[in-house]
């Protein structure tokens, strides 16, 4: 088995040549954000300052963003040594120059130039960062071709308090830095995610339970998964889910909304999809999916509309920019990261599969639960910051 290696802030490991650098990171202990596996959702982003980038890791990414060498773990099968870092806030804002202000009514309009250009469209929201929480919004209305030059619309604070632009008396020429594009219904950044209130179940409709029946439910939900299963964008975010567990859980949870029994024992959907970044339009490909597969067992067009309704209620708690920590009894716990523990019963690596005797230190994954020997877990120094659970309980593997 041959490796490239690969370091990042001054932690060297190894990527073997079946893995990418995502894998090899996950295997390796060393933690970075990530979320769908298939190069949609860019949280994995890292910066390449050494090494030849594969043009498939850069695929879909912002022409500034793949100029300064940024790429997606998930995506990059290294062809070489890299050396890699931490995507930096500096990188990923945009300085721009206000050339007009004008206030009308709740709104106030802005027409600004920006120092590099700036791929966006109207109806697209970018974030102004003004050292304040939450960080203001200011909705595209034009962006003119061939030109930096960018106009919006700010709306003022439903208390109609005005926000004031720091350092400038005059205020045309004001100096700033915008974050973005991103879509209207996005999260901003993360650090200016408002956390809603989760959703209470929606009004049970047990007269589709009854006109559908269990058997038909489970046929709709077995052709779905089938489908799921072999979906480029939804497939990863089922990683070493047995189909058998994912087509069970779903049809419990169905029944427990279409009849109020209580006969779903799982998670709720915002803890059951926190680590998921998922847009509205994966969403959107999710459900399109669901109502095919619908069509193709003879539903009518209104047990479609209530079987979707019951879905479509949980939109708000799915749907997100940034992975949010899963609560248990109000209390965060950790996103990601990893632990070290020793282990009460012998099991294998999940990355390698060799052999692990009960009584030895391990470090595994907080929220994918998944192992690495000694071997695998070789990069050197440990990063700080990297979420260790200070070995405190043992690690019980069938």
């Amino acid at each position: 088995m041959t490796a490239v290696p690969a370091q990042l802030d001054g932690a060297v490991f190894e990527v073997r040549d079946d893995e990418s650098l995502l894998e090899a990171c996950l295997r390796s202990a060393i933690q970075i954000p990530f979320s769908c596996r298939s190069g949609s959702c860019q949280t994995c982003l890292l910066k390449c300052t050494q090494g030849v980038i594969p043009p498939k890791a850069q695929r879909g990414l912002a022409a500034d963003l793949r100029n300064q060498g940024y790429l997606m773990a998930c995506q990059c099968l290294p062809l070489g040594p890299m050396k890699l870092t931490r995507p930096r806030a500096a990188d990923q804002v945009t300085p721009c120059v206000l050339l007009e202000i004008d206030e009308a009514g709740p709104f106030v309009y802005l027409r600004f130039e920006t120092v590099r250009a700036l791929a966006c469209r109207p109806g697209q929201h970018l974030v102004l960062q003004v050292g304040c929480e939450p960080f203001p919004q200011i909705e595209v209305t034009a962006c003119p071709p061939d030109t930096h030059t960018i106009e919006a619309l700010l709306r003022h604070a439903p208390d109609g308090k005005r926000m004031d632009w720091p350092g400038c008396d005059d205020i045309f020429g004001l100096e700033f830095e915008v974050r973005g594009p991103v879509d209207a219904d996005d999260d901003t950044v993360q650090a200016a995610v408002v956390r809603q209130p989760e959703t209470a179940p929606p009004a049970p409709d047990p007269g589709l339970w009854a006109g559908l029946g269990g058997p038909l439910v489970r046929a709709v939900l077995e052709d779905f998964y089938q489908q799921v299963y072999r979906d480029p964008l939804l497939a990863p975010f089922f990683h070493q889910v047995t189909i058998d567990r994912s087509i069970d859980k779903q049809y419990s949870f169905l029944r427990q909304l279409m009849t109020g029994e209580r006969v779903y024992f799982g998670d709720r959907p915002r803890n059951a999809h926190h680590w998921m970044v998922i847009t509205e339009a994966l969403f959107d490909h999710r459900q399109e999916l669901m109502v095919a597969t619908l069509l193709a067992h003879g539903l009518s067009a209104l047990q479609i509309a209530r079987w979707t309704r019951l879905e479509q209620h949980y939109r708000r708690d799915i749907v997100k920019s940034a992975a949010c920590p899963r609560q248990l009894d109000g209390v965060d716990l950790p996103l990601d990261g990893y632990a070290s523990e020793r282990l009460s019963a012998a099991t294998v690596c999940d990355h390698c599969a060799s052999e692990i005797d009960a009584g030895t230190v391990v470090r595994y994954h907080l929220r994918l639960g998944h192992v690495s020997c000694g071997r695998c877990a070789a990069a050197v120094p440990q990063l700080p910051g990297s979420g260790e659970g200070g070995g405190s309980g043992d690690v019980a593997r069938g």
